[in-house]
């Protein structure tokens, strides 16, 4: 089983939270793929941990749906399910779009100047070629917009889905242009300045049109790695 250890552990983090961390990681990236067995001995040995932490931390995983735990049958990474990621989509276009009648109205330059910097970082892991960051600052571009407003834990609500998108993304890297998803996030942040919410909104959709997956041809590349529909 493909298991990395991005990092030691950080000095104020508890066994449970670094073993969290690593596996989340994991799963997220591919590292571990959907459907894959999870040896809770194997990961502890590795992490240098007791299984505890190790057990806690799947637990934690389970509940956000990127783990599965069967009672006496053993654990796994769970597979992807395309419903979660539509669903998630609609509550995220929903909200963002009412989101920018706020940051129309009551953005900054201190604020404008947190998304241009921001902008830059995107830009720098696109020049490193580093794609996985990239995804990273994107997902930090919104949450920009959510804090600004003062929705913070709106943002944390909607949150649960973003794992669902990433391991999608990941799984198709290659077909995404990240110069793209910049000039969409650039397009956003004018129009705001601007104060034009109608033209924000638009580029808003448009930027959640580039960044969902075209589900049917992973379905079909990857058909082991999702939950297969039952039809009646």
């Amino acid at each position: 089983m493909p298991f990395v250890i991005y990092s030691e552990r950080l000095a104020q983090e508890s066994a449970k939270q670094y073993a969290y961390r690593i596996l989340r990681r994991n799963i997220l990236l591919l590292d571990m793929k959907p459907g894959e067995a999870i040896v809770e001995k194997d990961i502890s040995a590795k992490l240098r941990l007791s299984r505890t932490p190790v057990r806690e931390a799947l637990l934690d995983l389970c509940r956000e749906r990127l783990v599965e735990i069967y009672p006496q049958r053993g654990t796994r990474v769970a597979l992807m399910d395309a419903r979660l990621v539509d669903q998630g989509r609609f509550l995220r276009e929903t909200v963002e779009l009412a989101l920018l009648e706020l940051a129309c109205k009551s953005f900054t330059e201190e604020h404008l100047a947190k998304l241009e910097a921001n902008l830059a970082e995107q830009e720098h892991e696109v020049e490193q070629g580093d794609l996985i960051n990239f995804f990273f600052k994107d997902n930090e571009f919104h949450r920009i917009l959510f804090a600004s407003c003062n929705k913070d834990t709106v943002f944390d609500a909607i949150s649960f889905y973003m794992p669902h998108f990433t391991r999608e993304r990941m799984l198709r890297l290659q077909m995404f242009n990240p110069s793209e998803l910049i000039r969409d996030h650039r397009n956003i942040m004018t129009a705001i300045k601007a104060g034009d919410c109608r033209t924000a909104k638009m580029h808003l959709s448009e930027h959640l049109d580039h960044v969902m997956c075209d589900q049917q041809i992973l379905l079909e590349g990857y058909p082991e790695y999702f939950i297969r529909e039952e039809h009646s």
